[in-house]
């Protein structure tokens, strides 16, 4: 999987869609859990199914699928696992509950919009 390439697609997917506070966490070499993980959240669990459904349509496009899906049918908190890079698409009240930011402040976290 060409990484870049695929971040690209995923903030672009997410950005067209309005995804609010898009954040990147590189994690390359530094864990074993995934290279990049992507958080964002939406206004609505409509808006975050949107977003996931826009990401994995734009992948899919392209030949890449999910190995993992979780967290679709209630859209508060979605986490899509393409192996080398991790989606998570929160309402915005979970997002601030679990505050992965906060988890990962070790990493290097570029904001994206």
């Amino acid at each position: 999987m060409d990484i870049p390439f695929t971040l690209s697609k995923i903030s672009q997917s997410a950005s067209d869609l309005k995804a609010v506070d898009l954040v990147q966490i590189d994690m390359d070499g530094k864990s074993s859990l995934a290279d990049f993980i992507l958080i964002c959240h939406g206004t609505s669990s409509a808006h975050t199914k949107g977003i996931a459904d826009k990401i994995s349509l734009n992948l899919k496009k392209e030949g890449i699928l999910p190995i993992g899906v979780e967290g679709y049918d209630s859209g508060e908190w979605i986490l899509m696992d393409f192996n080398t890079v991790i989606i998570h698409i929160f309402l915005e009240e979970t997002r601030e509950a679990f505050n992965l930011e906060e988890i990962y402040r070790d990493f290097t976290t570029t904001h994206l919009e």
